[in-house]
């Protein structure tokens, strides 16, 4: 199977130096058949948020269960992107691991107006397209997965609202979905859910009123929005406490909901159900 994969990707990097109007790290499948009976509009976008800060902490469940629920969520048509963020110093800066898109079948009717020849190939570049993005995003998972080197910062809040505001409300997918994996656990200069080395009780309020005032919200554009890792503590072992784990949690479903976000999954660490 694995060789079977690199042969994939292997011709398909061999095509990919045309050029894309918009970033499409993807070959299309496309391109020689004739537009007209093409459906290249954008139903669903999935934003796979990876907060390096914390990954060191990720243990072999989460990390697997993530490649697992991102493959299974995938249709044909759907765009995706890898986004990883960490903390503003030494190595840490936000970016775009990966972004791509997969092609639409060919509906019946526009099935009868290609020639066969095209078909086939069509159809298979379909097959192989579809293997090549899932080894594609397990490639930019395993990179974003790689923890930030001497970090002392967690600055999710502020990650969030430049993500949200450049990435997700700018995006033009009908349906917009948030995978975020992160511990959640701010710890910045704005304010921190730490005291002396320990997570502290929180007041979900106070903290939510201040994130106002500090005009720190995102704009995610009603997307819906997963999370999984929250309350992971260092080693991958250890948890937060539940009565610690509901503080925050209060905090961040109040962030979402005044952020244009409908938090549908609050995974402690991992989500109970496949998002969607």
């Amino acid at each position: 199977m694995l060789v079977k994969l690199l042969i994939i990707t292997s011709c398909f990097v061999a095509s990919a130096a045309q050029a894309f109007t918009d970033r499409n790290d993807i070959p299309s499948c496309v391109d020689n058949l004739p537009q007209e009976y093409v459906d290249n509009s954008l139903k669903r976008e999935l934003f796979v948020i990876i907060d390096r800060t914390m990954s060191g902490s990720l243990n072999d469940k989460v990390t697997i269960e993530t490649y697992r629920q991102v493959s299974r969520f995938i249709k044909p048509g759907d765009s995706v992107q890898v986004i990883q963020f960490s903390s503003f110093n030494k190595d840490g800066f936000t970016n775009v691991e990966f972004k791509g898109r997969t092609d639409f079948p060919l509906s019946e009717d526009s099935r009868d107006h290609i020639r066969k020849s095209q078909l086939l190939n069509f159809d298979k570049c379909l097959k192989d397209q579809h293997q090549f993005f899932l080894a594609r995003i397990g490639v930019a998972l395993k990179e974003s997965f790689s923890p930030q080197e001497n970090t002392d910062f967690s600055e999710v809040i502020t990650a969030l609202v430049d993500i949200s505001k450049q990435i997700v409300s700018t995006a033009d997918a009908d349906e917009k979905v948030v995978l975020l994996v992160s511990d959640m656990l701010e710890n910045s200069a704005s304010t921190t859910f730490y005291h002396r080395g320990s997570v502290r009780n929180i007041n979900a309020k106070k903290e939510l009123d201040n994130v106002i005032a500090r005009d720190e919200l995102g704009n995610f554009d009603s997307a819906r929005v997963y999370i999984m890792g929250a309350g992971l503590l260092p080693g991958g072992q250890n948890y937060l406490s539940s009565k610690k784990m509901k503080l925050v949690e209060q905090f961040w479903s109040g962030y979402f909901s005044q952020s244009s976000a409908d938090l549908k999954g609050f995974g402690k660490p991992l989500l109970l159900a496949q998002f969607k």
